[in-house]
């Protein structure tokens, strides 16, 4: 026996065609979000909304692409019908129609997709290390007394520039660098010149200028030495490369990007005539603004003129208002001394009542009583600590060896020790001895001993 089964137990998920599309849709998107192609433009269309579509093909297949009216305008060089292009964009689908095609944001010639690859790496890189923030660009002086160009002796860039910077400021000083913009040494030469620029005296701004050009030939201010020469300068730089569409790496690291050499001149130095109109404006306004705030601080003056009271009238109060105070402070003054006198000869009398002299004279009185007797026990006192004295000093004298030795005895000693000698045992014949007396002293030889 046959069971029914539902369709939705036996299939999968049933996507409709719109769901299936939106999820192409989401992952091409999300795999391709930045791709490079390269391919020949064909059925290239330009609508009235302004945007490009046309078709990327080779020999093995095509793709759809639109350049969006936005993209377009800012593009240096335009699409043309079976040029050789390489493009930069995204892959996305069209739903309405289920085509997948090519959302274009740069396009330039192919055979130049190396240098903008290097290009974009290279922006990143120093874009990642800090050299475009904004924090580390340095501000122009308002009118630098001397500034430096360095471009090509040759090009019309020197001479266009002269002569606006003569019409805005001619008392100006200008210090040319004559460098290559142009080739493989352009880009060392450029950095030594800004290298050595730095050691220029009086030179307070940096203009890089060159006229405009194709990539290769703007390609030595995408160089990384010469941006890194514009990073490590203490001097402002400002980047006057190519024309208003054009874009270097030399732009993202100066201080100042100018859109051309031309526009650089009114970035760095003011017109003359501008700043002397506007001083004068300045000035009147100075003038107009003093002139209405002296008016009004005498207006205001004189209404606290009127406000004030008389003063000599005041003032005459106020010495008759002394006068009494004064007066005041002298009676309560006297009163106040009279009444310290008499305090103070109340307080003598009790001092006197309290004054020590009285239990002083019965003790002055026993002291005067036993000084004699105090001296007579000294003297007592003496007396006995003399006799002593007498009898130590006559027994000291008994048995002081020197006197000993006055009454005729002498005192042997062994050389070289100086030992006393007590018995001829002591010393052999031929010892020196020395024989010690009450006055000087003997050197001598033993010529014989005994023991008697």
């Amino acid at each position: 026996m046959n069971k029914f089964v539902p369709m939705n137990q036996e299939l999968p998920y049933i996507h409709t065609v719109t769901s299936l599309t939106r999820e192409i849709r989401e992952r091409l998107e999300t795999h391709f979000s930045m791709v490079w192609v390269s391919g020949e433009v064909s059925n290239l269309k330009a609508p009235l909304s302004g945007h490009r579509y046309f078709t990327l093909k080779d020999a093995g297949a095509q793709l759809r692409a639109v350049l969006f009216r936005g993209s377009y305008q800012q593009l240096r060089y335009k699409p043309e019908e079976g040029k050789q292009v390489l493009c930069r964009g995204r892959i996305t689908v069209y739903e309405s129609r289920g085509d997948y095609q090519l959302i274009v944001d740069y396009l330039e010639p192919l055979g130049l997709g190396a240098l903008a690859q290097a290009f974009e790496a290279l922006k990143v890189q120093l874009q990642t290390e800090g050299l475009f923030d904004a924090s580390r660009k340095k501000p122009l002086p308002f009118l630098p007394r001397r500034l430096a160009l360095v471009t090509s002796p040759t090009g019309a860039v020197v001479w266009d520039f002269l002569r606006l910077l003569k019409k805005r400021f001619a008392n100006l000083e200008v210090v040319i660098y004559p460098v290559k913009v142009q080739g493989a040494e352009a880009a060392g030469e450029i950095a030594q010149a800004l290298d050595e620029l730095q050691r220029h005296p009086g030179v307070e701004v940096i203009v890089l200028a060159r006229g405009g050009g194709s990539l290769e030939e703007l390609w030595p201010f995408n160089e990384e030495t010469v941006a890194r020469a514009i990073a490590r300068s203490a001097i402002p730089v400002v980047s006057a490369v190519g024309h208003e569409v054009d874009f270097t790496i030399a732009d993202f690291v100066a201080d100042v990007r100018a859109p051309t050499p031309s526009a650089a001149v009114a970035l760095v130095v003011p017109d003359r005539g501008e700043l002397a109109g506007r001083l004068e404006r300045l000035g009147g306004s100075l003038y107009r603004h003093w002139r209405r705030h002296l008016a009004a601080e005498r207006r205001h003056l004189e209404q606290m003129r009127r406000r004030l009271p008389d003063v000599r009238r005041r003032l005459g109060d106020l010495r008759l208002r002394l006068d009494d105070r004064a007066e005041t402070l002298g009676r309560r003054l006297r009163r106040l001394v009279e009444g310290s006198r008499q305090d103070l000869r109340l307080a003598s009398s009790r001092l006197m009542l309290l004054s020590p002299r009285r239990s002083l004279y019965p003790a002055r009185q026993r002291l005067a009583a036993a000084a004699p007797r105090l001296f007579r026990a000294w003297q007592r006192q003496a007396g006995d600590l003399r006799r002593h004295l007498e009898m130590y000093r006559s027994h000291l004298e008994k048995l002081d060896p020197a006197a000993i030795l006055a009454r005729g005895y002498s005192i042997a000693l062994t050389l070289p020790e100086e030992r006393v000698i007590r018995t001829s045992a002591q010393v052999s014949p031929g010892d020196q001895v020395r024989v010690r007396l009450a006055r000087g002293r003997l050197d001598c030889r033993v010529l014989e001993t005994t023991e008697r």
